[in-house]
């Protein structure tokens, strides 16, 4: 064997070996890339079920707060009839902390809504209504007039986003007030 030969020979060895780890290369990037496509099926065909989670985690939030407002209506009906004045401040102050964060207290009272009322929710969305401006018209249903609910949120164009939201709605300047018009949504 001549020196050409073996140096052909080696030549040949390094080829196939770098032809070697080209190919593994190779494998390893086409099984890395058939794994990223599975995962992104798979991605894809939990999406509806990640909603359907989503959806179902915030009904839960939505029954825990009606289960909260309900028991504490019931304490104080208990306390009102049993006359016991320390145990309704002690429920006044439990309600003064659960409206201190007006923009939560505002979000719960419609997540509350959406699901006790949704045909008064529905129909303001319906209507073009931004979630904000459905949070005012429960404000509204729960009772609250103008001026309280101006006081509360301590927006002073509370009125003209009133007037935004009577535009949406179609309520002229001399149609029904929009505490009359959003309460008569819940019969």
């Amino acid at each position: 064997m001549t020196v050409l030969e073996i140096i052909l020979l080696v030549l040949l060895a390094a080829v196939l070996i770098a032809l070697c780890v080209q190919y593994r290369a190779f494998c390893r990037y086409r099984n890395r890339l058939r794994d990223l496509n599975e995962y992104i099926s798979n991605l894809k065909q939990k999406r509806p079920g990640l909603a359907h989670m989503a959806r179902y985690l915030e009904e839960d939030e939505t029954r825990r707060l009606i289960r909260y407002r309900y028991n504490l209506m019931g304490k104080l009906l208990a306390a009102g009839v049993s006359g016991d004045s320390s145990r309704i401040s002690e429920i006044f102050d439990e309600v003064e902390a659960l409206v201190a964060d007006r923009d939560d207290f505002m979000r719960q009272t419609r997540l509350v809504y959406e699901r006790m009322q949704p045909q008064m929710t529905d129909h303001l969305r319906e209507k073009g209504l931004t979630d904000r401006q459905i949070e005012v018209c429960c404000l509204y249903a729960l009772g609250l007039n103008g001026k309280t609910i101006q006081q509360y949120t301590r927006d002073g164009r509370h009125f003209q986003h009133v007037g935004h939201i009577r535009k949406k709605l179609g309520l002229g300047e001399h149609d029904q007030n929009i505490d009359g018009y959003i309460r008569s949504l819940l019969k």
